[in-house]
């Protein structure tokens, strides 16, 4: 009779601990989803409850039961700080793009548990391509001949049409983003380089890659300077007058990434003076630029608003990271693309 207690016994603990491990058996996972992403979360649990929401605002009316947020992006009025107190059971916030400083101006949000992840490095395509679209568009006048086709035919030159070939490319930020610059700028036969402030394997795209600390003793060799480098304590405002100093007379400067990396005003003169031939900005400090900025009049400056992570191929790539990502988190798995939220990226 002993014996069968104890054997009935071991079953029981057998099967508790079986039912622990079985996905759903505990309390499910409520997670807060933007709307044109719901139908495709829905589908990865069939236990999971998703509660989807239009924007920030919205949000805010429907995050007290979500352990996760997925497609978050902040803007009318709502802060990183709102959304930890409009969810309290929150442990995981997966967001809608690769920058993420408005996410991290929360003090409390950086120093919480609450894991971030972003988009950084599925929206390397469309923006490296963008990236060297307004590399070439200097680099072979295209902004003066869309000008010029008003007035017909007119072999006119307003800036030099120079190959890239055996040109150097400078990278700032080496990251999801700045690989696929490199990969691009390589098949043109450009000389690669970057910085960043983590170690990379030896390759035969990118030359050499520095520290953030041989970012001046590495501009002076660049044709072509990109910025593809996220927004940190660390890296806003690295590019000032003494970095434009510091470059080759008639570099070309396309920045893809933040605008507070540069100094504005900086740019200006380094432009006004010839010491940057031309700019190619997808991004602006301040953002938009107001009417009547310099910028905006100069012929040898490109400015697109914002718009280089916008493909056709963006929102299926964007779709199939948050189904993989929602579904390592129902199973306790590390999620891609996690942020380091000290660091800030």
């Amino acid at each position: 009779m002993t014996h069968l207690v104890s054997v009935r016994l071991t079953i029981c603990v057998v099967v508790g601990l079986a039912l622990l491990a079985v996905p759903g058996a505990a309390s499910a996972k409520s997670i807060c989803v933007l709307q044109p992403y719901a139908p495709a979360i829905e589908k990865v649990d069939s236990v999971l409850e998703v509660v989807a929401f239009s924007d920030p605002q919205d949000l805010l009316d429907k995050a007290a039961g979500c352990h996760a947020i997925v497609g978050l992006y902040l803007g009318r009025g709502v802060s990183m700080d709102d959304v930890l107190a409009a969810a309290p059971e929150l442990e995981w916030v997966q967001s809608s793009s690769a920058g993420v400083e408005s996410f991290l101006a929360s003090k409390r949000f950086v120093m919480n548990d609450v894991v971030l992840s972003n988009t950084r490095i599925i929206q390397g395509p469309e923006i490296a391509d963008h990236a060297m679209g307004l590399l070439l568009n200097f680099t072979r006048d295209m902004k003066f001949y869309n000008e010029q086709m008003a007035k017909g035919w007119q072999r006119k030159f307003r800036l030099p049409l120079i190959e890239l070939r055996g040109k150097t490319a400078l990278i700032i930020g080496l990251g999801g983003i700045g690989t696929q610059i490199a990969q691009r700028a390589n098949a043109f036969g450009m000389r690669v380089l970057a910085v960043d402030p983590k170690d990379f394997p030896l390759n035969n795209v990118v030359e050499r890659v520095g520290k953030p600390d041989d970012l001046d003793a590495m501009l002076p060799e660049a044709d072509v300077v990109f910025s593809s480098v996220p927004l940190t304590a660390a890296s806003r405002g690295m590019l000032g007058e003494a970095q434009f100093n510091l470059m080759k007379d008639g570099v070309y400067f396309i920045n893809v990434s933040r605008g507070g990396i540069v100094d504005t005003d900086a740019l200006v003169a380094a432009l006004e003076a010839g010491k940057v031939r031309a700019a190619g900005l997808d991004v602006t400090d301040p953002e938009p630029l107001p009417e009547g900025h310099p910028l905006w009049s100069m012929d040898n400056v490109t400015i697109t608003p914002h718009i280089a992570t916008v493909s056709d191929q963006l929102e299926s790539r964007r779709t199939a990271l948050f189904e993989e990502n929602v579904s390592r988190f129902l199973s306790g798995r590390p999620l891609l693309n996690v942020v380091d939220k000290p660091k800030g990226y």
